[in-house]
């Protein structure tokens, strides 16, 4: 059962940081003074309710909704992989996430990781953000199994 404590306080702690990091310019941390008001309550929000689904499922404490809440976790982990990393990596992007965007948004937060050619470098804040998903992820997973 501590596990499960644990499990819960990753989720929290991973909306929290979120929350924080999408609605409070901390520059050079993060960068979001090219975000208007409103995109940045809509992430919050749409975000926010994603991780709360996933918070509130796992805290029923049900094993089929704990098992739910994990997949939500995973699919969370996945899409900022996808979204940082692949670029990372390969060079290649989503749609969603062109280089564009990154240049505009991303070029003067505080990085990490070393480049990689040209391609884009994952930021601090977001390498973060994916350690307390993959925590979170980890720790609710061997919480339920």
């Amino acid at each position: 059962m501590e596990l499960y404590y644990w499990a819960i306080s990753f989720q929290v702690f991973l909306f929290i940081y979120f929350e924080i990091t999408t609605l409070v310019n901390l520059y050079p941390w993060n960068d979001l003074a090219k975000y208007s008001l409103r995109e940045k309550v809509t992430e919050a929000i749409v975000n926010g309710m994603i991780i709360i689904i996933g918070i509130g499922l796992f805290l029923t404490k049900i094993k089929g909704l704990m098992i739910f809440s994990v997949i939500i976790w995973l699919i969370y982990l996945l899409m900022q992989l996808l979204t940082w990393w692949m670029p990372y990596l390969t060079g290649k992007h989503l749609k969603q996430f062109s280089k564009t965007l990154y240049q505009t948004h991303f070029q003067e937060t505080i990085k990490i990781l070393p480049p990689i050619k040209n391609h884009i470098i994952p930021d601090a804040q977001h390498n973060i953000l994916q350690l307390l998903s993959l925590a979170a992820f980890i720790v609710s997973f061997l919480s339920i199994v």
